[in-house]
């Protein structure tokens, strides 16, 4: 069989194979790229520290760059040379295909060896780790980054709980024992709620018939989260990074949603009319806004000269306000927590500040959003359907769901103004 650093040719390598049994549990990564004298199969190059060279084969012994080829999978069926064809792989998805390639192997000809029999796998069952796959894949699709991160962390703690490989393996049980694990773990029933609602949404997904599953439990509803302007002060003297401090006032002064942050584009700001344009980007970006709903918002004349600042000594050539490496960055969230943590603002008492990810939860991008759509409410010149306008709701209803009771303090404020007799 091929070694990963040598150009042996194929007659030994069929020959190896044939001698050896074992030689049909090894599988060489490949590239089959275009020569003067056609198409041609290449042992791919390996650095140091075991990592494919991208676009770097083996030819006689020296390493030569190729533009035009692709990735593929060489194993033996007996004395017969296979090839796999790898398109559209990238360096590192093709050598863990090949590892993948090699295990399953291995485990045919232990099987083999012991006298047993492998059933192969029914094509029409559906298995939880490939669903789970696509879902969070359609998910990130439809622009909802940070759903997505909150179906992976539910959804692989649910299939660890339950253990179970196939859809149509689930009982009303499995979701009974997920649910005291968390509480065993010391979460909150709204938490188990909330995981249970993603669960619930991933087993639509997979086909299975969700109305007979147990509830989740009840818990006392909360009042809309929003920052307070003290955390809010401590931010934006903590946080001094340029990108960061934008982004961050961006979601604070317009309410947009994180995705929207993410797909926002230099000529979506029209300075002569001091507004923010948002629209979606389908034929770009494969983005669409939610509800279908374009609007534009008005920017003070502070956060207009802070964009244009920013964009004179920090933008780069990318379109977007906020690229990551010149694509739409989906690491807001994380990047706030982490940077909250850095600086000291941690609340230290919930769960994930004293988890392993001590990352806290009072921190997160939403949050921006309700406190702009609670502080717009509280100013006597916005009527609430402008407010609706403003953060792209198609029903009052949604609206209001954002808005959080004026404060101990303004309240206090205005029982000391009534007579009450």
């Amino acid at each position: 069989m091929f070694e990963r650093h040598c150009g042996l040719c194929y007659s030994h390598a069929i020959v190896f194979a044939s001698e050896d049994p074992l030689a049909n549990t090894k599988v060489a990564l490949m590239m089959r790229v275009k020569t003067e004298a056609g198409w041609r199969y290449y042992p791919a190059a390996y650095a140091q520290n075991n990592r494919v060279r991208p676009g770097v084969a083996i030819v006689g012994g020296r390493e030569v760059k190729h533009q035009t080829g692709y990735y593929a999978l060489r194993y033996c069926k007996g004395p017969k040379p296979v090839f796999e064809a790898l398109r559209g792989a990238s360096p590192a998805e093709a050598e863990a295909k090949r590892r993948k390639k090699e295990a399953q192997l291995s485990v045919v000809v232990a099987a083999e060896r012991a006298d047993l029999k492998i059933e192969p796998v029914d094509p029409q069952r559906k298995l939880f780790s490939a669903q789970l796959k696509q879902f969070l894949a359609d998910t990130v699709d439809r622009g909802s980054l940070e759903a997505a991160e909150v179906y992976e962390l539910a959804c692989d703690e649910f299939l660890e709980v339950i253990g179970r490989q196939y859809a149509d393996e689930l009982v009303a049980d499995d979701i009974i024992r997920f649910q005291k694990a968390l509480a065993a773990r010391g979460m909150s029933p709204r938490t188990v709620s909330n995981r249970h609602s993603s669960i619930k949404a991933f087993l639509r997904y997979c086909g299975c018939n969700t109305t007979e599953l147990p509830k989740p439990p009840k818990y006392d509803k909360t009042m809309p989260e929003i920052y307070t302007d003290k955390e809010l002060n401590a931010l934006f003297d903590s946080v001094t990074a340029p990108r960061e401090s934008l982004l961050y006032r961006l979601l604070l002064q317009t309410g947009i949603r994180e995705q929207e942050a993410m797909y926002l584009e230099w000529n979506d700001i029209h300075t002569e009319m001091k507004v923010l344009k948002l629209e979606s980007k389908v034929k770009r970006w494969g983005f669409r806004l939610k509800d279908f709903e374009e609007r534009e918002l008005p920017l003070s004349d502070e956060l207009l000269e802070r964009l244009m600042a920013y964009k004179q000594e920090h933008a780069g050539s990318s379109t977007l306000i906020f690229p990551r490496d010149k694509k739409p960055d989906g690491h807001f969230l994380r990047t706030l927590k982490r940077q909250a943590r850095a600086v000291g603002l941690n609340c230290g008492s919930c769960e994930g500040c004293l988890g392993k990810s001590n990352e806290c939860e009072r921190w997160f991008l939403h949050k921006f959003r309700a406190t702009f759509c609670t502080k717009m409410h509280r100013n006597p010149d916005i009527d609430l359907r402008t407010l609706q306008a403003m953060m792209g709701h198609s029903d009052i209803e949604s609206t209001l769901r954002y808005l959080r009771p004026a404060e101990n303090v303004q309240t206090q404020a205005l029982i000391n103004r009534m007579k009450w007799t």
